[in-house]
């Protein structure tokens, strides 16, 4: 049989429908079947149903529930999203509920949103009050420490200027190597600091950090005597201070670093 074409008049929908206008219409085809529109295709299914079928056997329904749209495979099996090559880039495993990135990453696009870890804080004794349970910032690098007195800065040793910051949410560690070749040009003097911090801490006076120098070279100090540090609030420097066990806390002096001083530390502290 020669191709049939069937139109309605123009301006005039056409329709297929049963003797009487109810009932089903099935349409059966040996080979592709082609729907094919100049404007919208529309699917409207008042049973809210629309079942998706292979050789008879249904494999998944696209269902409306309360004005969502609900994709539900049949038998607990996979909702699986491919890439143009056929390869599949995101799983939902909808037996186990899990959803699995294959290839790539999640992508968080808008500042400040993230991922909610949502429920109840693990059950425990003392249990702090719960806050903020959103991740929103991942991030990893390196920085750049200068030791100076706030004004001027000394000669860096090339090969210790770098340290490395991972920050996750609000919270950054820091750690690094930072040594000098001079006191520089003018001389540094008075209070030391190492500058560069990678985020500046907040101004908030519970965000203060400190910790202790695991190890120093050519600092002019005496027996007894180690070498901390403390982050100031909105700042991004380091201030040295050195502890003595007779005399307490001073801050360190330009004097006390010589030219091929250095040190290593290694902390976290709060971030803007």
């Amino acid at each position: 049989m020669a191709t049939r074409t069937v139109k309605s008049d123009s301006g005039n929908d056409l329709k297929f429908q049963n003797n009487g206008g109810t009932g089903s219409v099935t349409i059966t085809d040996a080979g592709d079947l082609t729907i094919d529109s100049p404007a919208d295709i529309v699917l409207d299914a008042e049973g809210a149903d629309i079942t998706l079928k292979d050789g008879g056997t249904a494999f998944g329904t696209l269902k409306q529930a309360s004005g969502h749209l609900v994709i539900q495979p049949t038998s607990s099996k996979e909702i699986i999203l491919n890439d143009q090559a056929g390869t599949a880039s995101l799983t939902v495993d909808t037996s186990s509920q899990n959803v699995s990135i294959n290839n790539g990453s999640i992508v968080i696009s808008t500042a400040g949103q993230g991922i909610t870890f949502g429920g109840d804080p693990d059950s425990r004794v003392n249990s702090p009050t719960v806050g903020n349970r959103t991740l929103y910032d991942y991030e990893e690098g390196t920085w750049t420490g200068v030791v100076s007195d706030g004004t001027n800065a000394m000669t860096m040793n090339g090969s210790q200027t770098t340290g490395y910051y991972t920050k996750i949410g609000n919270l950054v560690t820091v750690s690094g190597r930072f040594g000098t070749t001079s006191l520089g040009t003018p001389a540094a003097s008075g209070n030391i600091r190492i500058t560069g911090l990678p985020f500046t801490s907040p101004d908030n006076t519970s965000a203060w950090s400190s910790g202790a120098m695991g190890y120093g070279e050519g600092l002019d100090i005496t027996a007894g005597q180690f070498v901390s540090f403390f982050v100031r609030i909105n700042e991004s420097y380091i201030d040295l201070t050195i502890w003595d066990t007779s005399g307490g806390i001073s801050y360190m002096q330009a004097s006390e670093w010589t030219e091929d001083g250095g040190v290593m530390l290694g902390f976290s502290y709060r971030a803007v």
